[in-house]
């Protein structure tokens, strides 16, 4: 992470700081204060609380384990004061219901114990960052209230949101995932307009957008450490766990921008497609995916689509851990998995074209 890139989108910000541990809030403070306008350090829940109460602040950073009240309590606090305040949780705990809990009541980022200096920069980037998206945004919507253009509004809006999600995703990924979302996006617009019209889920108004939506089935990773995502060995069962939340972590928020959007125009954009995939890409047809076990026509139709193509192009591809399998044997699994994880509609309709998918593989490897 560039300092300087950095440092400009954070020089004017205030934050609130509450630790316990004074070894970890000494190191800490020294890397706040020479990033940040104002540094207010608090010691332990209640003091963090009363010095909120009392100013005005960009980001609150705060562990979880404090004496007098915990974070989880500072966090139900603050957002009674201010729904929207952007948090950043510090913790040694990676417990992934504790960490879905904590989403839903309004975190915006977890940083791991033993804080490493590159991460927290990146968090500290992506939160300023949003910041200033936010700010620019308050200042587009006021314009667009006195002009009372509702037409321009609902374009911009629908832009705005949707380029901010994508660009969101292509920084947190690297070149080799941009190939396999663009691959994804290929193989999806193959199959959905082969799916016949009675097992068809999606508006038509919306399905035209499935393809472009799926690139975004990943989005949830985001939120989960690097140190655990990139990890080139078999994950242990709590970093497994972790990795699985990506999927219920990505389709909320998608579909949460989604529900701004209908509140606003009275109508779904493409993001509940993109939320119903994100959600139930790791559903499968006989019930035992997650993150809700849904079977079947329970799954959307959209999802169902996107788990296939998502495991073909996993298991062609190559990895750290594994070297990509070629088509023959890819092809022989999907079918084996048919009626299992798989929708037989979908298979069905993949093995009919699936010289197609070699080629998509072959040409954007």
């Amino acid at each position: 992470m560039d300092i300087k890139k950095l440092y400009k989108h954070t020089k004017d910000l205030n934050v609130l700081y509450a630790e316990d541990d004074k070894k970890v809030a000494i190191q800490t403070l020294e890397v706040l204060e020479d990033l940040f306008l104002d540094v207010v350090y608090a010691k332990d829940g209640v003091e963090a609380l009363e010095f909120y109460k009392n100013g005005l602040f960009d980001i609150v950073i705060t562990d979880l384990n404090m004496p007098k009240m915990d974070g989880q309590e500072l966090i139900a606090n603050i957002k009674q004061y201010n729904e929207k305040q952007t948090i950043i949780v510090i913790s040694a705990y990676s417990d992934s219901t504790r960490l879905i809990n904590l989403l839903q009541s309004g975190v915006d980022h977890f940083i791991l114990k033993p804080i490493k200096q590159e991460y927290l920069n990146q968090v500290l980037y992506k939160a300023a960052n949003n910041i200033a998206k936010d700010k620019k945004l308050q200042e587009y919507q006021e314009y667009l209230e006195l002009t009372n253009g509702e037409l321009i509004k609902e374009v911009w809006a629908t832009q705005k949101i949707s380029i901010e999600t994508i660009a969101n995703m292509v920084e947190k990924y690297d070149s080799e995932t941009g190939s396999h979302v663009k691959r994804i996006e290929k193989y999806t617009a193959l199959i959905i307009d082969k799916i016949p019209q009675e097992h068809r889920d999606c508006p038509v108004n919306l399905r035209k957008y499935i393809p472009f939506a799926s690139i975004l089935h990943d989005i949830g990773k985001m939120y989960i450490p690097k140190h655990i995502l990139n990890k080139p060995a078999k994950l242990n069962f709590d970093e497994f766990e972790t990795i699985k939340t990506h999927s219920y972590l990505g389709g909320k928020m998608l579909l949460d921008s989604n529900e701004t959007f209908k509140k606003e125009f009275g109508k779904d954009s493409f993001l509940k497609v993109a939320g119903d995939i994100a959600m139930c890409h790791h559903e499968k047809y006989d019930g035992s995916g997650y993150p809700k076990g849904l079977k079947a026509k329970e799954i959307p139709m959209c999802a169902r689509v996107v788990s296939l193509v998502d495991v073909y192009d996993a298991l062609r591809s190559d990895r750290v851990y594994k070297k990509g399998w070629d088509q023959e044997k890819t092809v022989e699994f999907i079918k084996s998995e048919s009626g299992k994880s798989f929708d037989p509609i979908v298979v069905d309709i993949f093995l009919k074209f699936q010289e197609q998918f070699d080629d998509i593989f072959t040409q954007l490897q």
